[in-house]
């Protein structure tokens, strides 16, 4: 009876450790074991004993693992598992004709791409001169579909 209930322990233990590493494996492993303490309940103490061990053992390692999902999520151990933060930046939205001749300032070196800020914008931006340094006053020499090119003033 020891080595069934050991069994069924260790399956749970793998059910609950497949929250941290997913893939599957380690449920396997539990179905395995929850499958071989069946075997046992089998060979010492007949059929029904052992279905009572599987079925009740399979839905007791579901049962956990919904439960350790739901528990951990609002624990402090889960909260850094989990990915709270979006991205917040995104590309630049489709560059207009009416910034060309505008001047801003390089806030990232342009070698030849970086960023740009212009009228307090922050724009992807390609130069047409090469190399401009970080900080240096740009004006927009024309526009494409997600990006300005500048030259130096």
């Amino acid at each position: 009876m020891s080595t069934i209930i050991a069994l069924l322990v260790f399956a749970l233990v793998m059910f609950f450790a497949e929250i941290f590493l997913p893939g599957g494996f380690l449920a396997a492993i539990g179905g395995l074991l929850i499958l071989a303490a069946a075997v046992f309940a089998y060979d010492g103490y007949g059929v029904f004993f052992a279905a009572v061990i599987l079925l009740g053992g399979g839905a007791l390692g579901v049962v956990l693992f919904f439960a350790e999902i739901k528990l951990l999520s609002k624990s402090p151990m889960g909260q850094q598992l989990r990915l709270e933060n979006q991205i917040s930046e995104r590309l630049n939205p489709k560059s207009s004709d009416d910034l060309i001749g505008k001047q801003g300032v390089t806030l990232t070196t342009l070698a030849p791409t970086g960023r740009v800020q212009i009228d307090g914008k922050v724009y992807t931006a390609a130069s047409q001169g090469g190399l401009v340094e970080k900080g240096e006053p740009i004006s927009v020499v024309r526009s494409e579909t997600f990006k300005l090119i500048v030259t130096k003033i």
